[in-house]
C-alpha cells in the first residue's frame, strides 16, 4: 500500500508542470457537466413543485370545460356527484371609462371559487368569499381590475368600468389567483367578475377573431383518484365538446417551452461532455506520446504495466475530478440563481434549493465519460516496449494492436463504463429509446469518420501529385501520418457534428419560441371595419409615420356543421381550440397567400391564383381536436348556404405576429359573401399613446383594442427564453472551437521535428509553414463534409423524440461554423509551426533527445 502511495504522489509531481496542457480539458468537462448538473436540478425542482402542488395550480384535481356552451343541468349534477365543484367562465370582452379603451381578459366566477388557495387583492376581506364579494350592490355587481388597467383607464376603486357595455364598479384590484397558470397564455389585462354578473353582461361577443367563452367546471374530489374521476367525466359526458384534463396536466404552454428549453439544454450538456470526452481522448494520446522519456525510464528500472497505468491514470483522474467538481459547484449556483425565476415565469413556486441527485448524476457521467475516452490511450502506453520508446525518440507511435482489446480483462471495464454511463444518461432523460439512439448515432459517426479517414488517405495515395510543391508536401503528410491524420479527422468531426447537432436544435427551439422570424407586435386592432374606414388608416399611416404598419384581412363568420358529412354533434373534441370552433358562429378568412406568421406543419398552400373546388387552412391543433387530416372535408354554414372544403394543410402562428384565424378558405371559396375588414395598426416604439388617440380621434366609430402589450408580454418571456438557448449554443459552440484547436495536441512533437529537420536542410521557413495550413486546412475540410450531414440526421432524430418541435436548419450559420473550424485549425496549426522553426534548430533537436 505504502508503494502504492508513493507512486500516486510521484505521479501527481510529475505532473505539476503540465498542468497548462490540462486546461482545455478541464474547460470542456466543466462546461458539459455545469450544464447537465443545472439541467437535472431545475428540471426536478420544477417536477416535484407540479407534483405537490398540482391540484392548487390548476384549482382542482380536475377540470371539464368545453367552449360552445354552458353545461346543462343534468351535466351539471353528474359533475356535482365527484366532488365539491366550482364554475369559472374564460372570455375576452372590451372594457370602457374615461373615453378610454381596454382589451379584457375577463375571469367569471362562481360560488365556492376557489376550491384551493386564494384570490389576491388588497381590498377583498381575509373571511370573504370572492363570490360574495363582487355579488350585486347598488344595483352593480362588483370586478376586480389589475392595476395595469386602471392606470391605462385613468380610474380607481370605487368607480365604474364598462364592461361588454355593462356597468360595474371597481371593487378592488386583483392580483395573483391560483389557477392563473392553467388558464393557458391568456390576451388581455385581466378582470374578475362573478357569474351572476356575467349573466348581465348585454355584449359578450369576442373583439378579436379567434378568442370564444370557455365554461370550466373545477372538482375537488372526495375520495376518488383524479384518473378514475378523468375516466368517468370523460364516459359520463357524452355529448361532443367536452374536455377533460387532471392537475397533472394541468400547467399552461409556458411549462412546455421550459421543458422544451430544458430537454435542449440536456442534448447540448451530452454534446458538450461527448466534445469534452474527445477532448479527453486527444490530450491524453498527445501527454502520452510526449511523455515516452518518462515512461522509457520507468520501464528500464522495473516497473511493471500496473505501475505505468497507475502513473498515468492518477493524472487522468485527478484532472477530471477537478474540472467535473468545478462543473458540479457552477451547476448548484446556476440552479440556485435562476430557479427564482424560472419559477416565476411559470407561475410555480420553486424556492432556490440544490438536489444532491442531479449533482451525483452529472458527476457521475462526467466521470464515466472521461474513463471511456482515456481507457485506449492507457492501454496503448501498457503495450508499448521500453526498447522501442527509447528508439523512437517522440517519433509517432507504432500502431495499436487492437486485437488486445478482445481479451475479457481489457474489453470488461470499457463495456461496464458504457453501460452504466447509458444507465445514470437514463436517469437524466428518462427515455431508454432516445439514449439508445444517441449513443448508437455517435458510434456510427465515429465508425464513419475512421472509414473515411482510410479512405482519404487510400486516394491521395494514388492520385496524381500536384505540381504545386507545398500542396504537394500537404498530401504527403496526409497519407503519410495516419495516426496524426486519424486523430485529427475524428476529434475534428465528432466535435463538428455535435456543434452541428446543438446548433440546429437550437435554431428549431428558437423557431419554436418565436415562429420563423421575428415579427413586431401589433398595437392595435379593429374588427368590423369598412372599406372606407381602411382607406382612412392607409392614408393616415402615409401622413403619420408613426404609425409603421397597417394590415386588413377579410373577416366574416361562419359555423362547422360537418366533417366529413358527419354531424359535427357526434364529434368528440379534444383542446380549446377544437370546443371554440364547434361553439357556433365564429370568424373566418380567406387568403390567397399565408401570413408571415404563419408555417405549414402538415399539407400545402395553395398558388395564389388557385380558382379550383374551395379548401381549407386549419390551426394545427385541430388536427388531433376533431380528428382530421389533410383531404377530410369540413362543412361551414355561411349566412345561411353550405360551404363543403377540403383540408388542405394545417399550420400553425407565432402568438406574437397578432390573432389569426382558425380557419383560412382559398380565394373564391367565400369571397362572394358580404365580408368586413379585420385590421392591424403597428405604432413606432414609444408612439403607442400618440398613435391609439389619433386613430381614436379620426374614426370615432370604430372600437381599437390595444393588444401590443399583452403580445409583448409573451413575445418577451419567449425572447428570453430564445436568448438563452441562444447563449447556450454559442458557448457550446466556443467549447467545440476549443477542442478544434486542442486537436492539433495530436501528433504535435513529430510535426515539430519534421519541420525543424525540414529547416536544416534548407527549406524555407515560409514554405514549411505554408505546408502545414494547406495541411490542415484539409484536414478540416474533410472532417467538416462528413460532419455536416451526420450533425444533421442526428439532430433530426433528436428533434423528433426528445425536443419534439419542427425541424429546419440555418446552413448559412452551418457555414460560417464550419468555415470557422478550418480556418482556426489551419492558423494555430501553422502559428505552432512557425515559432517552431523560427527557433534556433540545434536547441530544439536537443531538447526533443
Amino acid at each position: 500500500m505504502r508503494g502504492t502511495w508513493a507512486a500516486i504522489y510521484l505521479s501527481l509531481l510529475d505532473m505539476r508542470g503540465d498542468l497548462r496542457r490540462f486546461s482545455l480539458v478541464l474547460v470542456c468537462l466543466a462546461v458539459g457537466t455545469a450544464l447537465i448538473a443545472g439541467v437535472n436540478s431545475v428540471g426536478l425542482s420544477i417536477s416535484q413543485a407540479v407534483n405537490k402542488d398540482a391540484a392548487l395550480l390548476m384549482g382542482g384535481d380536475v377540470e371539464a370545460s368545453r367552449a360552445d356552451r354552458p353545461g346543462s343541468s343534468e351535466e351539471l349534477a353528474f359533475i356535482d356527484t365527484l366532488g365539491r365543484t366550482a364554475r369559472v367562465v374564460d372570455s375576452n370582452i372590451g372594457a370602457q371609462a374615461n373615453g378610454a379603451d381596454a382589451f379584457v381578459d375577463l375571469i367569471s366566477v362562481g360560488p365556492g371559487y376557489p376550491l384551493l388557495g386564494r384570490v389576491s387583492s388588497p381590498e377583498l376581506p381575509a373571511d370573504s368569499s370572492v363570490f360574495d364579494f363582487l355579488a350585486e350592490k347598488d344595483d352593480a355587481f362588483g370586478a376586480l381590475v389589475s392595476a395595469m388597467m386602471l392606470s391605462q383607464l385613468g380610474i380607481g376603486v370605487g368607480d365604474m368600468i364598462e364592461l361588454g357595455g355593462t356597468p360595474f364598479e371597481v371593487r378592488g384590484t386583483l392580483g395573483d389567483i391560483p389557477d392563473m397558470n392553467a388558464r393557458g397564455l391568456r390576451l388581455g389585462l385581466p378582470v374578475m367578475i362573478s357569474t351572476d354578473g356575467l349573466a348581465k353582461v348585454s355584449d359578450l361577443t369576442s373583439p378579436l377573431p379567434g378568442l370564444g367563452t370557455f365554461f370550466r367546471y373545477k372538482v375537488l374530489l372526495n375520495g376518488k383518484s383524479a384518473e378514475d374521476a378523468r375516466h368517468e367525466l370523460e364516459a359520463g359526458l357524452k355529448d361532443g365538446g367536452w374536455s377533460v384534463r387532471t392537475a397533472a396536466d394541468g400547467l399552461g404552454p409556458m411549462v412546455r417551452y421550459y421543458d422544451l428549453f430544458m430537454r435542449f439544454l440536456i442534448v447540448t450538456g451530452l454534446a458538450s461532455l461527448l466534445i469534452g470526452g474527445v477532448s479527453v481522448g486527444t490530450g491524453i494520446s498527445s501527454y502520452v506520446a510526449e511523455r515516452t522519456g518518462i515512461i522509457a525510464v520507468f520501464r528500464s528500472i522495473g516497473a511493471d504495466r500496473g505501475r505505468i497505468l497507475l502513473h498515468f491514470f492518477t493524472q487522468v483522474a485527478t484532472v477530471a475530478i477537478v474540472g467535473i467538481a468545478i462543473g458540479v459547484i457552477v451547476g448548484s449556483l446556476i440552479t440556485l440563481l435562476i430557479l427564482p425565476t424560472v419559477g416565476s415565469a411559470i407561475g410555480v413556486s420553486l424556492p432556490p434549493v440544490v438536489h444532491v441527485q442531479p449533482l451525483l448524476v452529472a458527476a457521475g457521467i462526467g466521470l464515466l465519460v472521461v474513463f471511456a475516452f482515456s481507457y485506449l490511450p492507457l492501454q496503448r502506453v501498457q503495450t508499448i516496449s521500453p526498447a522501442l520508446l527509447f528508439r523512437s525518440n517522440g517519433l509517432e507511435s507504432t500502431p495499436f494492436d487492437w486485437r488486445t482489446l478482445l481479451k475479457p480483462s481489457q474489453t470488461l471495464p470499457l463495456l461496464v463504463s458504457a453501460i452504466a454511463l447509458l444507465w445514470l444518461a437514463n436517469i437524466m432523460v428518462e427515455d431508454p429509446t432516445l439514449i439508445a439512439i444517441f449513443a448508437i448515432a455517435c458510434v456510427i459517426a465515429a465508425a464513419l469518420f475512421v472509414g473515411a479517414v482510410a479512405l482519404a488517405q487510400w486516394v491521395l495515395a494514388r492520385i496524381r501529385e500536384p505540381e504545386n510543391r507545398v500542396l504537394r508536401q500537404a498530401l504527403w503528410a496526409i497519407s503519410g501520418a495516419r495516426t496524426i491524420t486519424s486523430s485529427v479527422i475524428v476529434a475534428v468531426g465528432m466535435t463538428l457534428a455535435m456543434l452541428v447537432v446543438v446548433l440546429v436544435l437550437q435554431v428549431n427551439l428558437r423557431h419554436e419560441f418565436l415562429g420563423a422570424s421575428v415579427f413586431d407586435a401589433p398595437t392595435f386592432v379593429a374588427t368590423d371595419l369598412f372599406q372606407d374606414e381602411l382607406d382612412t388608416l392607409v392614408a393616415m399611416k402615409k401622413d403619420h409615420p408613426t404609425m409603421s404598419l397597417v394590415t386588413a384581412t377579410p373577416m366574416l363568420r361562419g359555423s362547422l356543421t360537418a366533417i366529413n358529412g358527419k354531424p359535427v354533434t357526434s364529434v368528440a373534441t379534444r383542446g380549446p381550440e377544437a370546443s371554440f370552433l364547434l361553439s357556433g358562429d365564429v370568424p373566418l378568412t380567406y387568403r390567397t397567400e399565408m401570413p408571415s406568421t404563419s408555417k405549414l406543419v402538415d399539407g400545402q398552400w395553395w398558388q395564389p391564383d388557385y380558382s379550383g373546388p374551395p379548401l381549407v387552412s386549419l390551426h394545427q391543433s385541430l388536427k388531433s381536436g376533431l380528428g382530421v387530416s389533410v383531404g377530410d372535408e369540413v362543412t361551414f354554414t355561411i349566412f345561411g348556404e353550405e360551404i363543403t372544403a377540403k383540408v388542405a394543410n394545417f399550420r400553425d402562428y407565432a402568438w406574437q405576429g397578432g390573432i389569426e384565424f382558425l380557419a383560412t378558405f382559398s380565394p373564391g371559396a367565400i369571397s362572394d359573401f358580404p365580408a368586413t375588414l379585420f385590421a392591424t395598426i403597428t405604432a413606432t416604439p414609444g408612439d403607442e399613446d400618440a398613435v391609439g388617440q389619433l386613430i381614436s380621434e379620426s374614426l370615432p366609430d370604430v372600437r381599437f383594442i390595444a393588444i401590443g402589450k399583452t403580445l409583448g408580454q409573451i413575445t418577451t418571456a419567449l425572447g428570453q427564453l430564445s436568448l438563452a438557448a441562444m447563449l447556450v449554443g454559442g458557448l457550446a459552440a466556443g467549447n467545440g472551437l476549443l477542442v478544434v484547436i486542442g486537436s492539433l495536441a495530436a501528433g504535435r512533437r513529430q510535426r515539430e521535428i519534421e519541420a525543424v529537420i525540414k529547416t536544416v536542410i534548407g527549406e524555407r521557413r515560409a514554405e514549411v509553414t505554408a505546408t502545414t495550413l494547406v495541411q490542415y486546412m484539409l484536414l478540416a475540410l474533410i472532417a467538416a463534409v462528413l460532419a455536416t450531414p451526420v450533425g444533421i440526421a442526428l439532430a433530426w432524430v433528436l428533434a423528433q423524440l426528445l425536443v419534439d418541435v419542427g425541424f429546419s436548419f440555418d446552413a448559412l450559420t452551418l457555414l460560417y461554423v464550419n468555415v470557422g473550424a478550418i480556418v482556426l485549425l489551419a492558423l494555430f496549426g501553422a502559428a505552432a509551426t512557425y515559432r517552431v522553426v523560427s527557433g534556433r534548430p540545434a536547441r530544439f533537436l536537443r531538447e526533443v533527445a
